[in-house]
């Protein structure tokens, strides 16, 4: 249904990762990664061994990992994440997306011999729809279908790679409250808008990532990539803090739906959320909201 482009087909798709996360959330992580295992496999047999790849490598690894970290990392009877879980879940999956996307996009550079190669039916069907858009309207000097095809084309991967992470962890979400809802849920529920804080290294991972992107080709593919992923991981976190700052306010609720509703109709404002999950991590909001009303309380 997803190759026919139809609305149950690309709901299907945003809903994938789910089954999995579910499983491994409500019934342990051996379970749900025989599952992810077993899907793997069948997709492997049919449609052909590339599908199964690619499920592994872009949905079911970066879903168990990120299960895994949401319950603790457990490992030989003991907890290695013991708080701050869904800002390290998330980061687990990023870092296994920017790994999957890096990973297929020098496949598809040594298959095809070079990276222009491999991006170039990007770039001619980017060209097309970018033609078509613009047909008849006279931009004289400001319009060339060419740059921008060329621009879309390299952009498209890390894109995709960091809507996956979006996606994912809309799912883990999901499931995690399904779970919960069903009593299943061993682990306890964190108070996201609190706690969700990336290391501060990542702040500047995604500073270094984005300005080597410039580089263009290749390992200016693979940092755009780093970059998308763990900016929307700071977006994220960038969402966090206005969760906690705008809790009390009288028009908390109706400004955080004026935000979504932005985000959901234009996309571009989410880049406004990861400059605040970038300034977040040098400067701590909430750490310095709650030391400020402690101090108030004392």
């Amino acid at each position: 249904m997803l190759t026919k482009g139809t609305l149950a087909g690309l709901l299907l798709a945003h809903l994938a990762p789910l089954p999995l996360m579910i499983v491994a959330l409500g019934f342990g992580l051996r379970q749900g990664a025989t599952a992810a295992l077993i899907a793997a496999g069948l997709l492997s047999i049919w449609p052909n061994p590339a599908f199964g790849l690619v499920y592994a490598g872009i949905l079911a690894i970066p879903a168990i990992l990120a299960c895994y970290i949401a319950l603790g990392a457990p490992f030989r009877g003991r907890e290695l994440v013991a708080g701050n879980r869904a800002a390290i879940a998330v980061l687990g999956a990023s870092v296994a997306l920017a790994v999957a996307f890096s990973v297929a996009v020098i496949a598809a550079s040594i298959y095809f011999g070079s990276f222009e190669e491999a991006i170039n039916p990007l770039r001619a069907k980017a060209f097309l729809i970018i033609e078509d858009m613009f047909r008849g309207q006279d931009l004289g000097d400001r319009f060339d279908a060419a740059r921008l095809s060329g621009v879309a084309a390299f952009a498209f991967p890390a894109t995709i790679a960091g809507y996956a992470l979006l996606i994912y962890s809309l799912n883990l979400w999901c499931a995690g409250k399904l779970v919960k809802a069903s009593g299943l849920l061993s682990a306890s529920w964190p108070d996201i808008a609190a706690e969700f804080t990336l290391p501060r290294p990542v702040a500047a991972v995604f500073v270094v990532a984005a300005t080597l992107a410039a580089v263009g080709d290749l390992p200016g593919e693979i940092a755009l990539i780093v970059a998308e992923t763990l900016g929307l991981a700071l977006a994220l976190q960038g969402l966090a803090v206005a969760h906690m700052l705008l809790r009390t306010a009288k028009i908390g609720t109706v400004a955080l739906l004026v935000a979504y509703f932005t985000i959901g109709l234009f996309g571009w404002p989410i880049l406004l959320f990861t400059a605040v999950g970038v300034a977040d991590a040098a400067f701590s909001f909430r750490a310095r909201k709650r030391a400020a009303a402690q101090e108030r309380r004392g």
